[in-house]
């Protein structure tokens, strides 16, 4: 239910004799299966974290866009926590889920790691066209080499976007193509984190001892 709703609402308060019920609120979280194996495994511990997010989606509410400039929120429907911990939270359980490395932590964790993955979940709304409307992410993150030779080296950092097609106004609809949106980014992540490491440490046991 959107915002534009809500005095449709009031009016009809005050007109009729019953009171109009609160409107349940539904929650809906961000799900979909982990990655396969991407390569053989590597002797790295890998740390996840924080993912930072943009102040406009700093909040459990699911955010739409109806145009370049007007941004709204559906009133009886949310996420289930804020959108950067499920985002970080899927990260961790994907690169884990792969066995690639020794370990993978989320930050802050007692293990140092070899490599920290950080970022900021840019966007996340969905978005109207001409066309219907889509699932929109956007994801900016940094590998950096944190232990060894090369410590606190940036390693890359990109800019990861997923885009579905949502049917507009049905939030467990939105929730279902987001998911599809960040699988598919979450798999790009994977191939790019993983052949990063794996060729450092090709590198590294090439060195004469």
């Amino acid at each position: 239910m959107r915002r534009w709703l809500l005095p449709l609402m009031g009016l009809l308060t005050g007109c009729l004799p019953m009171s109009v019920p609160t409107p349940q609120i539904r929650e809906y979280q961000l799900t979909y299966p982990p990655p396969a194996a991407v390569g053989d495994p590597v002797p790295a511990i890998v740390e996840v974290g924080p993912i930072a997010v943009a102040a406009l989606y700093d909040r459990d509410s699911i955010v739409y866009r109806d145009d370049a400039h007007g941004t709204g929120t559906y009133v009886d429907s949310r996420w289930s926590t804020n959108p950067r911990n499920m985002v970080a939270d899927l990260l961790v359980r994907d690169l884990s889920a792969t066995g690639a490395y020794r370990a993978v932590q989320r930050a802050p964790a007692l293990l140092v790691g070899d490599y920290r993955l950080t970022g900021e979940l840019v966007e996340i709304d969905e978005r109207a066209s001409a066309g219907g409307c889509r699932a929109h992410l956007e994801l900016r993150l940094l590998l950096a080499r944190t232990r060894g030779v090369g410590a606190n080296a940036v390693l890359w950092q990109r800019t990861y976007d997923g885009d579905e097609p949502a049917a507009c106004n049905q939030p467990s609809r939105l929730a279902a193509a987001m998911s599809q949106a960040l699988a598919g980014v979450s798999a790009r992540v994977q191939r790019d984190v993983y052949e990063t490491i794996a060729t450092a440490t090709r590198a590294r046991a090439a060195l004469p001892p």
